[in-house]
């Protein structure tokens, strides 16, 4: 089981044209240069609605 963190519509930077992008949480790279820190952890977290 993954657990996801965001999901962003219409993305232009994660490849060429427009696609819909699925960020997974645990990563074990820990890359200085990550642009997504918040998805390090593999813990849960409570998730909210932004309105």
């Amino acid at each position: 089981m993954s657990l996801i963190f965001d999901i962003k519509k219409y993305s232009i930077n994660d490849g060429p044209g427009i696609r819909l992008t699925v960020f997974f949480k645990g990563c074990p790279l820990n890359c200085i240069w990550c642009h997504n820190p918040e998805g390090i952890s593999p813990k849960k977290e409570k998730m909210h609605n932004r309105n």
